[in-house]
């Protein structure tokens, strides 16, 4: 009779502990929620050579461009979004198009590139 107490207290203290773990992981999982973030979006990738990749990332009122490899994750630039004429709305819809991140990226050089040269003329 001893050892089937001893038994079901050893059951019961495995249950609690297992109970215990999962309660943790559950509110972990939910109160730090990375995913599904309003305020950080990538808008499009683009492979390179030698498994490289460029991100354009969306962050709250700025866009970044971010290199990255197997390794590391380098910041590139940024722009405030005030300066592009993106409509993020229709950049969603279009998100499985090829070829759209040179084009966006092309733009975005192009627009800074032209700033910078009327900057230095006056």
């Amino acid at each position: 009779m001893n050892y089937l107490w001893e038994t079901f207290k050893i059951t019961f203290y495995l249950v609690l502990v297992i109970g215990f773990i999962l309660a943790i992981y559950y509110l972990l999982k939910n109160r730090f929620n990375l995913t599904n973030s309003r305020q950080m979006e990538i808008i499009d990738t683009m492979r390179l050579a030698n498994g490289e990749t460029i991100y354009l990332v969306k962050v709250f009122n700025e866009i970044v461009m971010l290199g990255g490899s197997k390794e590391e994750l380098n910041y590139l630039r940024s722009w405030p979004i005030d300066q592009l004429d993106f409509d993020f709305n229709d950049l969603r819809k279009e998100k499985g198009k090829k070829g759209d991140f040179k084009d966006k990226l092309k733009s975005i050089l192009a627009k800074d590139k032209s700033s910078n040269s009327s900057d230095q003329d006056v």
